[in-house]
């Protein structure tokens, strides 16, 4: 909100009641360049292909000394080929985005003109513009600008901003970096000649994410996470994250243009009363609001109120935005993850409700003034959110609301990218409003969500077979890469098992998920108290860092009991068999005590099972003879096994039983992976015959050797006598005719 002085009565009255700025400072002549993502302006949102960006160059010419006019002035620009320039769009629009002129393309018929074939314009503003064709650079068609010309700012500034609309060429991919060139006014000021350039932005082509809600970490913000603190003062010191504007202490007058303060209340006086009429001399150049910051707030749109003198309040940083599109916000982050989705945001909030005025230089904020204006907040802050120098991201237009609010988006860091700065920028022309607060600004990363489907307490029989699915879900698909963790003491440290692997997730309910599996394996009575978990990570590098993997700390504990005398049940069968390409399966037990169920568990690759029913158990000290059909039709092959649970959630679980519609060939289905003093091993043959498993050292030594006669189609078999070997890794191979597979295994 820039006020500037005029030597009038009803001037200096509004100085004395502190609704103009008195700016000594300020120079005659002031430019700045910016532009609005009119696609995103309701909203805010990222540059997509396609988006309309209004560009928008101001011009301001103030009374201050003995000279208050220039001449000769107009704008220069030019289109790349990242844009499509929308015909007719030339203008003359005020501060505050209303039109005052508007012009064609031709060159002949008023003051603007678009040069199709080079693709550049010119706008000549001014009083005396002329219509003269000339060059893009000839001084004779640029007219004469006044501080007291319209569009009139109280009187004492004139302010015109050259306009016009590009479009996003739709063809480009995102990801995409396109450069708007800068454009330049020229113009005469007492006989020399000045040429005020631009300098060209950089946009990132960049799909909109949105903000992701499941953000966890550290908060790469300095500035206390970036609340800036809380104090019983209500100014406190200057911040090394504003760069872009001059500190100073809240006044009656203060902060003006290019300023900004650090404070937690917004009052002139330190008075608390939000609700004072407008105009108050409690409120800063009489019209701002007085509130307090956001951090904390209970009701995060309504936010604090203002802290009493002498009373602990959070800060807030509050932005008095000039005609320069300085950065509000910046600093650069290091040790960031490779390849990991970051939120970025803040929260806003526009705080002047009449601080507009009209092309007649008529102000909102006294009635008596005759104000014929259509938005009495003024100009509406607009901000840009920029990495590395490339805009990424708008806000779009923050209209008066008296509420915060939060904007942000989602950013991808490259397969090497570790750092970067990032910047908010002031995006709309000073003037009447572009006044706001900005609180709790973050840099945070998006988590997955690593989902145990299994229960916290696994309650297992000694010798029994178990394994574990991790359902990882997250809001972007790329915590594909896990590894399996184990902790032996209550989970205060975790070791590596050496079990990993990569997902491929696919979108579920909004989330992107798949399963992680652990390799079955028989568990012993020293296994008790065990816990396991997953840690996942955006990739191998990531999953060996502890500040770019995560885990959630859900786990699983195994409580392993001697079930000799506990799970009473002897099973004597389980076959099956296909009928119509659905299997049928039966069981039978010769006795059961206190068993409550069986569970049927099938798997398609002999690694990961999943339910598919449950039969009550009968509890007879007789023969018992169950079925259960599998409904789905087998394509290939189906690997079956039983859970037998009882009473007290004990469980053990039967062999595993194979059925499929094609021929057997020699595979290895499943492997217990790590081990103790056995290891458990489910294959298949096409025919029966002689079968040999050797062990190996990682130097190739052979430590182990047995064989066995296999049957025709899936076998299980056990390879004892494991208890001597030592902790480390192993290659188990088994060997069929001519074949040979070989597996890794850990012993624990």
């Amino acid at each position: 909100m820039k006020k500037t002085l005029r030597s009038t009565t009803f001037v200096s009255l509004l100085i004395l009641m502190g609704l103009v700025k008195p700016l000594s400072a300020i120079s005659q002549v002031e430019t700045g360049k910016s532009y609005t993502n009119i696609s995103k302006g309701a909203t805010g949102g990222t540059f997509e292909p396609g988006d309309t960006l209004e560009i928008r160059s101001a011009i301001a010419v103030s009374s201050k000394g003995t000279v208050n006019s220039i001449d000769e002035v107009r704008y220069n620009d030019s289109i790349s080929n990242d844009f499509i320039y929308l015909p007719n769009s030339l203008k003359i629009i005020t501060n505050e985005g209303l039109t005052f002129r508007a012009y064609t393309d031709a060159a002949n018929d008023d003051n603007g003109m678009y040069n199709a074939a080079a693709n550049n314009l010119r706008i000549n503003l001014g009083n005396t513009a002329t219509n003269a064709i000339g060059t893009t650079t000839t001084a004779a068609t640029g007219g004469t600008i006044v501080s007291s010309d319209k569009p009139s700012f109280y009187g004492g500034v004139c302010i015109m901003v050259a306009s016009f609309k590009v479009r996003i060429n739709p063809a480009l991919a995102f990801g995409t970096i396109i450069t708007l060139p800068g454009g330049a006014f020229r113009y005469t000021q007492s006989t020399i000649k000045k040429t005020a350039a631009f300098t060209a932005y950089k946009i990132a082509v960049f799909k909109n994410l949105g903000s992701c809600n499941n953000f966890i970490g550290a908060n790469a913000i300095i500035e206390n996470n970036g609340s800036f603190n809380s104090g019983t003062t209500q100014n406190r010191s200057n911040s090394g994250i504003v760069p872009g504007y001059t500190f100073i202490n809240f006044s009656s007058g203060q902060p003006n243009d290019g300023f900004y303060g650090i404070a937690n209340n917004t009052s002139a006086t330190g008075a608390t009363n939000n609700s004072v009429a407008v105009p108050n001399a409690s409120r800063v150049f009489s019209v701002w609001d007085i509130i307090g910051d956001h951090t904390g707030a209970a009701n995060l749109t309504a936010g604090n109120a203002p802290a009493a003198v002498g009373t602990n309040g959070g800060y807030m940083a509050i932005v008095n935005a000039s005609y320069a599109t300085s950065p509000a916000i910046q600093q650069n982050i290091t040790g960031l993850c490779t390849n990991t989705y970051y939120d970025f945001n803040a929260w806003f909030r526009n705080i002047c409700s009449k601080c507009s005025c009209d092309s007649n230089g008529k102000g909102s904020s006294n009635p008596s003034s005759g104000f014929n204006g259509p938005y009495p907040p003024g100009v509406k802050p607009n901000l840009t959110y920029q990495l590395d120098g490339v805009d990424y991201y708008t806000t779009g237009d923050l209209p008066y609301t008296g509420l915060w609010a939060k904007k942000g988006f989602t950013y991808f860091t490259g397969l090497t990218q570790t750092a970067f700065t990032l910047t908010i920028r002031n995006n709309s022309p000073g003037g009447g409003g572009n006044d706001w607060a900005i609180d709790d600004v973050s840099l945070a990363t998006c988590e997955p969500d690593v989902d145990l489907n299994i229960t916290p307490v696994l309650l297992g029989c000694g010798g029994t077979q178990v394994d574990f699915r991790v359902t990882v879900k997250c809001y972007f698909p790329n915590y594909t890469f896990f590894k399996w963790q184990r902790s032996i003491d209550g989970g205060s440290t975790w070791d590596d098992t050496g079990v990993s692997g990569t997902g491929s997730p696919t979108l579920t309910n909004g989330q992107w998920s798949y399963v992680a599996t652990y390799p079955s394996f028989i568990v012993q009575l020293a296994d008790s108290g065990s816990r396991y978990r997953v840690v996942t990570a955006t990739g191998a590098d990531n999953l060996a860092s502890s500040s770019c993997s995560y885990s959630n700390n859900k786990s699983t504990m195994l409580k392993i009991l001697n079930c000799s005398k506990v799970l009473q049940v002897q099973l004597t069968d389980f076959n099956g068999q296909l009928i119509n390409k659905k299997s049928s399966l039966q069981w039978i037990s010769s006795s059961e005590k206190n068993i409550s169920h069986y569970e049927i568990e099938k798997s398609t690759d002999g690694k990961s099972y999943y339910k598919i029913g449950v039969v009550k158990g009968r509890n007879s000290n007789s023969t018992s003879i169950y079925s259960l059909i599998d409904e789905e039709e087998i394509i290939a092959a189906a690997y079956y096994r039983l859970k037998m649970i009882d009473m007290d959630g004990l469980f053990k679980y039967s062999d595993i039983i194979l059925l499929s519609n094609k021929k057997a060939v020699f595979a290895v289905a499943e492997v217990s992976n790590p081990f103790h003093n056995s290891v458990n091993i489910a294959y298949t043959l096409p025919n029966a015959g002689k079968v040999n498993f050797s062990i190996a050292g990682m130097y190739g030594k052979i430590v182990y050797r047995q064989t066995i006669d296999g049957k025709k189609s899936l076998n299980n078999s056990k390879l004892d006598g494991l208890e001597a070997l030592a902790p480390g890794m192993y290659a188990i191979t088994i060997f069929y005719e001519n074949m040979a597979i070989t597996k890794r295994i850990v012993k624990l």
